[in-house]
């Protein structure tokens, strides 16, 4: 949907990059950004902060590495739930997307999307300082601070402006990317001025606390943990962790968090925080996940656990599984399984990995097994479902395989299309495969091959209910692709223009 009326709206995504590269292009072109608006309701709807953030996942997912684990996913956003419960707007639908980038990051865009990079996650402690900054986040998307100071001509359309944003995410790394996005926006007419001032900063820090405190955790691991970044920073050689360039904090801002964190201590009781088993567990998870150099981990988490330097065992043992299992060495992965059984009763996380490793020996019968009873005590389990559904395509038992994922949670993880589109096409039913597979590239951002797919299911015999289906995804997705394309001509358009 074309964006028709002129809009004003504003978004966190990166402050330090964008103002860097609107004030190297505006030095060469005289453009003056727009005044603020005050309402935020005025000038973009919910039902369009939504589209927008659907939009700009959709291009995240095709220019960087979503980590999408169930798993994973999973904890992220039953963290992100208990937090926004007790935000200024519990109504407020949020997703929290874990991404396999080493920085220490995290972002928020319109509709309650909110990024948190990996080098994060693992850099926290423990899980109130994991928690804080989700809060402060969450405070920026209640209080419409990410709903600011776009105007938009009916020459964009959502998915360039989406386009644009993941261009500037990308732009971390590759600043020729970032620049190409950015001087697509001032030639289309699209003013922006992302950066958060003092007062927003100040009011996301005051609400994060109280959402903090109503969800149980400590205020005080707020201004610790920005505490602990901006004391490091000097080990960064002038490359100053992201966060802190997206979320300046100043000794002066730190002291006033941690006054008034301070004063929950008497107002607002906190009982002592204990972390979740979840927590160490997936960043443990995470850690494996985005480790380069397996056999080096391995080593450093053998030897943490003989000298009993770590702050959980049970992520030691889980990591250690985790780690010989994707490095296809099974030795030693059933000890730590049933230490974990054994210490930390039964687990969705300890299941997955005792049919990894059934599945590692040969053993796909007693994989399929545990799956089946796993799916018992957790009926629709995401994480299970999909890895049971794989194996049951893996052994030709397509049926099977589709009644699992059609019995699965709702997920929006683009791989339950894949799978579903697989188990649809080994049954034959052609048409109904090609329509998952167009969700699957869709969620993927690559729109032209979803397009594709759904031209393909066209020209078949199909049912008049699932022509219908196809038609109606079509229209939808052809108009889509058509503004893309419109928009690529037009930033090559400005590109000379603007002397690129």
């Amino acid at each position: 949907m074309l964006l028709k009326s002129r809009v004003r709206c504003r978004w966190l995504c990166s402050s330090l990059l964008i103002t860097t590269l609107l004030a190297s292009s505006l030095a060469q072109a005289e453009v003056n950004l727009p005044d603020i608006g005050t309402t935020a309701d005025q000038v973009f709807s919910p039902a369009q902060e939504q589209e927008l953030g659907q939009a700009f996942v959709r291009q995240l997912r095709q220019q960087s590495k979503v980590i999408d684990a169930s798993e994973v996913s999973a904890y992220l956003n039953a963290l992100g739930a208990r937090l926004a419960a007790h935000s200024e707007n519990p109504m407020q639908p949020f997703e929290f997307i874990a991404i396999d980038d080493n920085s220490i990051n995290a972002f928020a865009v319109p509709g309650g999307f909110i990024g948190v990079h990996s080098g994060l996650i693992l850099s926290t402690r423990d899980e109130s300082e994991l928690a804080s900054v989700l809060a402060h986040e969450i405070a920026h998307v209640t209080q419409r601070h990410i709903a600011r100071t776009v105007e938009g001509t009916s020459r964009f359309s959502v998915a360039s402006v989406a386009a644009m944003l993941a261009a500037i995410l990308v732009g971390m790394k590759n600043p020729e990317v970032a620049q190409a996005g950015v001087t697509a926006v001032m030639a289309g007419n699209i003013q922006m001025q992302i950066d958060f001032t003092r007062t927003h900063e100040k009011e996301a820090d005051r609400l994060g606390m109280e959402t903090l405190a109503g969800a149980g955790f400590s205020p005080q691991s707020m201004p610790s943990f920005f505490e602990r970044l901006q004391g490091s920073s000097r080990l960064y050689e002038g490359n100053v962790p992201e966060f802190l360039r997206t979320h300046p904090v100043t000794t002066d801002r730190i002291a006033e968090a941690r006054d008034r964190a301070e004063q929950y201590a008497d107002s607002h009781p906190v009982a002592a925080q204990t972390d979740s088993s979840d927590y160490h567990l997936m960043r443990a998870k995470i850690l494996v996940a985005t480790h380069k150099e397996l056999p080096k981990l391995i080593k450093q988490l053998e030897a943490s656990l003989e000298s009993g330097k770590y702050r959980d065992a049970r992520a030691v043992h889980y990591g250690l599984a985790l780690a010989r299992l994707a490095s296809n060495t099974p030795a030693g992965v059933q000890t730590h399984l049933d230490w974990l059984q054994a210490q930390d009763g039964d687990r969705v996380v300890y299941r997955l990995a005792a049919a990894q490793l059934a599945m590692l020996n040969k053993a796909d019968d007693q994989a399929a097994r545990i799956f089946a009873e796993g799916l018992k005590v957790y009926p629709g389990d995401t994480t299970l479902s999909m890895a049971y559904a794989q194996l049951l395509l893996n052994q030709s038992q397509a049926a099977s395989a589709a009644q699992v994922l059609e019995n699965t949670q709702k997920t929006n993880n683009p791989s339950y299309y894949q799978l579903l589109a697989q188990a649809q096409q080994a049954l034959g039913d052609t048409g109904t495969a090609h329509l998952s597979m167009a969700e699957f590239y869709y969620q993927n951002g690559q729109t032209g091959l979803a397009v594709e797919q759904l031209k393909q299911a066209r020209r078949l015999k199909l049912s008049f209910y699932l022509a219908s289906r196809v038609e109606a995804r079509l229209l939808q997705l052809e108009t889509e692709l058509r503004e893309e394309k419109e928009d690529k001509k037009k930033q090559g358009k400005d590109s000379l223009r603007w002397g690129k």
